[in-house]
C-alpha cells in the first residue's frame, strides 16, 4: 500500500523538498493511517511534517477521548501537534447551517490558518471517500465536475490516500499493530453519506467485487477530459469579460462551454449557482431580457451583452459618535478603535474637523482616498472591490467634513499619518460569531 500511496504522491506532484506537511489528524484509522505512511516518508523524501486535531466539541467525552489519543499518539512518534477546539454547536445555531457544513468550514478555515503562506495540509480521503462523494453528487444532481470527486490536490491541501480504499487502510494499521478511534456519528444512518456507506457501496461491490478498481481507472478518465474542458473554458471567458460584471460573446461557444463560462461568471460576483440559473443566465445571449438572480440584484441581457445589476434599495441609515474601542452599528461586525497603535488602517486625529462619526453607507457618498489626485464615487469603489451581499454592511467614518474613512477601501488623503503624526488613531474591522 505505502507504494501505491507514494506513486499518488509522484503522479500528482503532491509533495516537494523541503515542503512543510501538516496532518489533519482526526484520530479515526484513515488519518492515523496518513500520519504514519507520511511519518515513514519524511526522511527519504525530505519533508517536515507536524500534526493538528480539532476538537469540535460535539460529542462530549468522546470528542475528549480523540483528542487525547491525537495527543499520545504524536507524542509515540515524535510528531509536534497542535490542537484546537472549536464550538461547533454554537456555531451552527449562529449561521444556521448543519453541524456538518459548520465543522467543516471550521476545520479548512483551522488550515488555511495554520498552513500559513507556504505549508500544506494532508487530509486523509481515500478511495472509498471519493466513490461515496460521486455518489452522493449523483442523488443530489451533477454534472462532469462532480461526477470527478474529490480532487487529489485543491490549492495547498493533498490527499496522499485517494487511491487507497479503507478496507486497505485497516489492513495496514492491523500489520502495524496500531489502534485507532472510532466516531460513533459513523455507525448511525442519520447521515447521508453513511447510509451510502452501510447500504449502497456494499450492494454495488456485489454486483462487481472489483468496483473500487473500476471506479478508479474512470474517475482518471474523467478527470483527464474535465481538466480539457476547464481549461478551454477559463480560457473562453477571460476572452468573454469586460469588467467584473459583463460577459459578451457567448454566442460563439458549444453550450457546455457556453454554460462553465457563466457558472465562473456568477461565482466572480458571489450570486448562486444552479443548473437553473445557468440555463437562465445563458438563455441572455441570445435574447434581450432581465432575471432576477438575487434578492436587490438581477441580470439583464441586451445586444448579446449580459450585465450584473444592482437594484438601486432603501438605505436605513445607522450611526452612532465613534468611541475608542469597540463599536457597533451591525450585528455582526465591530469596529474596533485604538490611539497610538497598529492597525489596518491608521488616520492622523489632528487633522480630524469635529466629531468622528461610525455610520453605513449614504447615496451620493465620495471620498479622496490617500495618495491619490482625485474623488472617487464610494458606489464605484464598492462595486469594484466589494461583494454585492457585503456592500450593505461597510463601515465608514466621517467628520464635519465628509468622509474620512471607508472599510476595505482605505483612509482619506487629508487626515493620512506622516512621519510627523503624533495623535494615531488604527481602526480594525472583525466578524462577530
Amino acid at each position: 500500500m505505502t507504494d501505491k500511496i507514494i506513486n499518488t504522491i509522484e503522479i500528482y506532484g503532491m509533495i516537494n523538498k523541503d515542503d512543510s506537511i501538516t496532518v489533519a489528524l482526526s484520530g479515526g484509522a484513515d488519518s492515523v493511517c496518513l500520519l504514519m505512511v507520511l511519518k515513514e516518508l519524511s526522511k527519504c523524501l525530505d519533508f517536515t511534517l507536524d500534526a493538528i486535531h480539532i476538537n469540535h466539541c460535539i460529542r462530549g467525552e468522546e470528542s475528549d477521548r480523540d483528542e487525547n489519543f491525537c495527543r499520545d499518539l504524536c507524542k509515540k512518534l515524535g510528531i509536534p501537534i497542535t490542537v484546537m477546539r472549536a464550538d461547533v454547536p454554537a456555531a451552527a445555531a449562529k449561521a444556521k447551517k448543519s453541524l456538518e457544513e459548520t465543522a467543516r468550514d471550521i476545520r479548512y478555515e483551522t488550515f488555511k490558518n495554520h498552513a500559513g503562506k507556504n505549508g500544506k495540509i494532508a487530509t486523509a480521503h481515500t478511495l472509498s471517500d471519493n466513490a461515496e462523494t460521486v455518489i452522493l453528487n449523483l442523488a443530489r444532481g451533477t454534472g462532469l465536475k462532480g461526477l470527478c470527486g474529490i480532487p487529489p490536490v485543491r490549492d495547498n491541501i493533498i490527499r496522499p490516500l485517494i487511491d487507497v480504499t479503507r478496507q486497505q487502510v485497516e489492513d495496514y494499521l492491523n500489520e502495524k499493530n496500531q489502534g485507532f478511534v472510532t466516531d460513533s456519528t459513523n455507525l448511525s444512518d442519520d447521515y447521508t453519506r453513511n447510509r451510502i456507506r452501510h447500504n449502497i457501496i456494499p450492494e454495488i461491490l456485489k454486483i462487481n467485487g472489483g468496483f473500487y478498481k473500476t471506479f478508479s481507472a474512470g474517475q482518471k478518465i474523467l478527470k483527464e477530459e474535465n481538466s480539457l474542458i476547464s481549461d478551454y473554458a477559463e480560457s473562453a471567458y477571460k476572452n468573454c469579460q469586460n469588467g467584473k460584471d459583463k460577459i459578451s460573446g457567448l454566442d460563439k461557444y458549444p453550450d457546455a462551454v457556453k454554460k462553465r463560462i457563466v457558472s465562473m461568471f456568477l461565482n466572480d460576483n458571489n450570486l448562486p449557482v444552479s443548473y437553473d440559473k445557468i440555463n437562465s443566465v445563458s438563455s441572455l445571449s441570445e435574447k434581450n431580457g432581465k432575471i432576477n438572480i438575487l434578492k436587490g440584484i438581477y441580470i439583464t441581457g441586451k445586444n448579446g451583452v449580459i450585465t450584473v445589476n444592482q437594484e438601486n434599495e432603501k438605505i436605513t441609515e445607522a450611526q452612532v459618535p465613534l468611541k475608542i474601542g469597540r463599536n457597533f452599528i451591525f450585528k455582526n461586525k465591530v469596529l474596533i478603535a485604538e490611539e497610538n497603535k497598529n492597525g489596518d488602517l491608521l488616520i492622523d486625529l489632528d487633522k480630524v474637523c469635529g466629531t468622528i462619526i461610525l455610520r453605513n453607507r449614504r447615496y451620493g457618498d465620495k471620498i479622496k482616498l490617500s495618495g491619490r489626485s482625485f474623488t472617487s464615487s464610494v458606489k464605484k469603489l464598492l462595486n469594484e472591490n466589494i461583494p454585492s451581499e457585503k456592500r450593505s454592511f461597510i463601515h465608514f467614518l466621517s467628520d464635519d467634513l465628509g468622509l474620512i474613512y471607508v472599510e476595505k477601501i482605505g483612509v482619506a488623503d487629508r487626515v493620512k499619518v506622516t512621519g510627523e503624526s503624533i495623535r494615531i488613531l488604527s481602526v480594525t474591522t472583525e466578524d462577530v460569531i
